[in-house]
């Protein structure tokens, strides 16, 4: 039997005599008074952490496998208790932690669980301390660091994300495709705007050039009327007519011809016009139709 004790830093050791608890001795050297004192145990001050997996179920009959952690330490004013009423304190704090986490995880279902581990966590904490709190132990926090569903559950919960991913690609894809068709609305009907204003501007140089022609060719021929002049006009168009729809006609190309009044009007303009120039006479000319 020592007559001395050695006690280290953040450890209390228990001293005992004729197996009556007489003090607490502190980190330090110590004299025992031999055959009367000794020492029952020594408890560390230190913060302890504990781990544990809880199976439970969420309210929505999810199956769950929560990781907690817990922190705890002895009170420093309560180390008497804690030596004398606890054998196992990490057993009996599991079993707090089991029966609370089981308590309150059925309360939501499990997209809020994962949303609200936190509160959770809390909650557990301030049940556990006030039952533990008599015993002379101070739960520093728990922290429930990981909640596994089952395997099946976490299949479909991967599935559910990639369909959702997928259906938004989808829309994507439709919105980019919805937008491409009407960008190309848009610029094929400003085309047809543009190439109709160009077509007009075109119409509207042709029958200007077509007056400044018709009017030089009366100032420079003394006698000639407009409709002489147009006349002419409509005999040189129709000549060039006839050489495109020839050089047509070679190529392969099929080319119908379509009776109408107003190519028949046109046929019998040039034709009067003609007899009138060679000899002042009149041209009468009979329309098959």
């Amino acid at each position: 039997m020592s007559c001395f004790i050695c006690v280290e830093q953040s450890e209390v050791a228990v001293v005992e005599s004729f197996g009556k608890f007489t003090y607490l001795a502190t980190p330090g050297c110590h004299c025992l008074v031999p055959c009367r004192d000794e020492v029952a145990g020594k408890v560390s001050l230190r913060l302890e952490e504990m781990n544990c997996n809880i199976e439970s179920k969420s309210r929505d009959n999810v199956f769950l496998s929560i990781s907690v952690s817990i922190q705890f330490q002895i009170l420093h004013q309560s180390v008497e208790k804690a030596f004398y009423t606890l054998d196992r304190a990490d057993k009996q704090i599991e079993a707090y932690v089991h029966n609370s986490v089981r308590g309150k995880v059925p309360q939501y279902e499990l997209d809020q669980i994962y949303s609200m581990r936190g509160e959770i966590s809390q909650a557990v904490k301030e049940e556990i301390d006030q039952h533990m709190e008599s015993y002379g132990y101070e739960i520093i926090t728990v922290l429930i660091t990981d909640i596994e569903p089952a395997p099946s559950v976490t299949e479909a919960m991967n599935r559910i994300q990639t369909n959702s991913r997928l259906k938004a690609a989808t829309v994507d894809k439709s919105e980019a495709h919805k937008i491409a068709v009407i960008k190309a609305a848009e610029a094929d009907a400003e085309a047809k705007r543009l190439s109709g204003v160009g077509m007009a501007e075109q119409r509207k140089a042709a029958i200007m050039g077509l007056q400044t022609s018709v009017s030089d060719f009366q100032a420079n021929v003394p006698g000639m009327t407009a409709k002489d002049v147009m006349s002419l006009l409509l005999m040189n168009q129709y000549f060039d007519c006839v050489k495109d729809i020839a050089e047509a006609g070679g190529k392969g190309a099929n080319t119908i011809f379509v009776p109408h009044s107003g190519s028949n009007s046109v046929a019998e303009g040039v034709i009067a016009a003609g007899a009138a120039g060679s000899g002042g006479g009149q041209a009468v000319v009979q329309r098959r139709r």
